[in-house]
């Protein structure tokens, strides 16, 4: 991925050998080679089961009212308007007005994502966490999974083994209770597996839901089940790079395949040979670790040549050096992000069978490292592409595009009826997007429009971009078909379009996530690190946009 220097330098804050083989600088006279092992792994890895599997949450739906619930930690929804709203006057009365003096005094005016813990001796209620929900006229369901987040943080920090959430009057009830349980099945979330000391295991894995949506025990488990493809996803992107190579990611798509009975395909480097994949070959031709390609398949009971196809394509760089054109301080660090696009797919993935499409779904992810060694690839040299096509390298840190088109070329030979790539491309696009919007290219409507909606259910941020066809000479070349960069203006444009070549006519779009993919502080329920980013929107899309 081209991106200049967007993150502020930094660790990864692993060890800097946990995990790793390394060899003790010293005049020993033999040589010794020493194996440091994370916490509680028999090697390299980290255990797939227990990375699958993520941690667990009950939730149970209360139709009673808010001032009957009891619990250690009750959730309150407080309006920003002149009345703090229903729920919040029939708990205070529960409690005796402690809620409204407290609030009195603490001038806590109910803003938008403002909390407020209040300690109570009211019988079954040991405290209420005020949450701002702001002005009434602005209320959206969304609101509640920051809600729910914010709760279950604070019942983690007092080792509290349940919260309740009161949803807040007003909303779509079923809406919001997919936003509560997403709230707390992923603001629970935490990636300490590298952590030797200070680790608390998380207490809270019980949520009830007041006010909801009624008879939505299935809506709940399909709930849970997108959470823990995101969880997935985003402990793929933070696992280090000794860890999560091209070969774990193909090991945790056979787990995945293996739990969710999925088809599932892994081309090593032979067969990419074979296949003649040369610009996924060539990008990963600098690195030890041989790449794959990896094939999921969900089918739904009873599909027949008839049954329509989507295919999902993520990009899947487990560690992005920069090859030739080589990354500086300040760019590298984050680089074993550069998967986000992968990981989401096999997230996605991961939960389908849960969501039940009325479609094929294939899940493909080309993975490769980027690296600088001798047999790396070099600017200036030439590459055919599994569609025949001769790419000229200007730029060997433009190698996302070059694996996806390898990728791309293989899904559009399936036959599939639509085609959504993502990966962490550009870093124009943030320049245009910022850090939590990801870029949309498409030339086609309808499908792009499927795509904004499935991002707006799943309460993800996704903007449509230009596909100017004016810009495509950038990528020309005098001795090859083309480029694999065009020149610094309209960078995120020029890299939807050399993807565009290898779709043929099938119905296509791009999502470039190099903002949300990944993030530099936690806030809600997005956790600092991976995010997980468009797993939610791709079960959106197929589950219901189709």
């Amino acid at each position: 991925m081209m991106r200049r220097s967007l993150r502020k330098p930094g660790g990864s804050g692993y060890p800097s050998v946990a995990g790793s083989l390394f060899v003790r600088p010293c005049s020993w006279p033999e040589l010794v080679l020493c194996t440091c092992v994370p916490r509680d792994a028999a090697d390299l890895r980290l255990p797939l089961e227990h990375r699958l599997g993520g941690f667990a949450m009950n939730v149970i739906l209360h139709s009673g009212l808010a001032s009957s619930v009891e619990t250690p930690l009750l959730a309150v929804p407080v309006l920003g308007d002149d009345s703090r709203g229903a729920i919040f006057d029939a708990v205070d009365e529960r409690t005796g007005g402690r809620l409204s003096r407290i609030a009195d005094e603490e001038q806590f005016k109910g803003k938008g994502g403002k909390t407020l813990l209040v300690h109570c001796d009211t019988p079954g209620l040991s405290r209420v966490l005020l949450y701002g929900v702001g002005k009434e006229a602005d209320l959206k369901a969304t609101s509640v999974r920051a809600m729910a987040a914010a709760a279950v943080s604070q019942a983690n920090k007092r080792h509290l083994s349940a919260v309740a959430l009161c949803i807040p009057d007003g909303v779509d009830k079923e809406a919001a209770t997919v936003f509560a349980t997403q709230g707390a099945a992923l603001g629970g979330y935490r990636f300490e597996d590298f952590l030797t000391q200070n680790v608390e295991e998380l207490a809270c894995n019980n949520l009830c839901i007041v006010g909801g949506a009624s008879d939505a025990e299935g809506l709940v488990e399909r709930t849970l089940a997108a959470a823990a493809g995101v969880n997935l996803a985003r402990d793929l992107v933070n696992g280090p790079p000794v860890q999560v190579t091209p070969t774990y990611m193909a090991e945790t798509a056979k787990k995945i395949a293996d739990e969710s009975g999925l088809e599932c395909t892994i081309f090593d480097k032979a067969a990419l040979e074979r296949a003649g994949m040369n610009l996924l070959l060539a990008v990963s031709a600098g690195s030890d670790e041989e790449p794959r390609l990896i094939h999921l398949t969900y089918r739904p009971e009873g599909a027949d040549e008839n049954t329509p196809q989507i295919a999902l394509v993520g990009k899947g760089l487990t560690f992005d050096a920069g090859g030739y054109n080589l990354k500086p301080s300040g760019s590298i660090e984050d680089m074993k992000m550069d998967m986000a696009g992968g990981a989401a797919v096999l997230g996605a993935m991961k939960a389908v069978k849960a969501f039940a499409p009325n479609v094929i779904v294939h899940g493909v992810v080309p993975s490769s490292e980027n690296l600088v060694s001798g047999g790396a690839y070099k600017v200036g040299d030439i590459f055919h592409s599994l569609n025949g096509k001769s790419v000229q390298i200007m730029n060997t840190d433009a190698e996302g595009r070059l694996i996806l088109a390898d990728a791309l070329c293989y899904t559009e030979r399936m036959g599939v009826e639509r085609i959504v790539d993502l990966a962490t491309l550009t870093g124009a696009c943030m320049v245009a997007l910022g850090p939590h919007t990801a870029g949309l290219f498409s030339d086609h409507d309808d499908f792009a429009k499927s795509i904004e909606r499935a991002a707006d259910k799943a309460g993800e941020n996704v903007w449509r971009m230009p596909l100017q066809k004016k810009l495509r000479p950038m990528l020309d070349s005098p001795i090859a078909d083309m480029k694999n960069v065009g020149q610094r203006w309209g960078g995120a444009i020029t890299a939807g379009l050399f993807l565009q070549e290898f779709v043929g006519d099938t119905t296509w779009a791009h999502l470039d996530i190099a903002g949300p993919a990944y993030s530099d502080k936690a806030d809600e329920h997005v956790p600092k690190g991976g995010t997980g980013f468009a797993v939610l929107t791709l079960l959106e899309l197929i589950s219901g946009e189709l």
